[in-house]
């Protein structure tokens, strides 16, 4: 039989983890919406950031909904991407938080 103390413990830890798995996803709402916001900012004068703002200066950039869709296209892959200068992309110098919310917001688009 488990004594009282363990159960308080298994309920505490599982309280714990609860509240963290909660943090967690208001953490990535924030983080999508915060690099919607980036990318509206800095990212729509060339790409088509959202399906409401068809407007873009070049056919031949692609918008972020086809990036998302890449088989390619990660976090990982996104991330180094976007703090890597790149010859024919501003270099906006983008924090790294601010490159994570730009690059969950392009992984956002995946299923639109």
């Amino acid at each position: 039989m488990m004594n009282v103390r363990k159960m308080q413990l298994i309920a505490v830890s599982l309280l714990g983890l609860a509240t963290i798995s909660s943090f967690g996803r208001e953490a990535r709402a924030q983080d999508v919406d915060a690099g919607e916001r980036i990318a509206k900012t800095w990212c729509a004068g060339c790409h088509v950031v959202d399906a409401k703002n068809r407007k873009t200066a070049n056919d031949a950039i692609p918008s972020f909904s086809s990036i998302a869709k890449m088989s390619s296209t990660t976090s990982t892959s996104l991330e180094v991407f976007l703090s890597t200068p790149h010859g024919r992309m501003p270099d906006y110098s983008l924090s790294r938080n601010e490159i994570r919310n730009v690059s969950s917001y392009i992984l956002s688009l995946r299923g639109k």
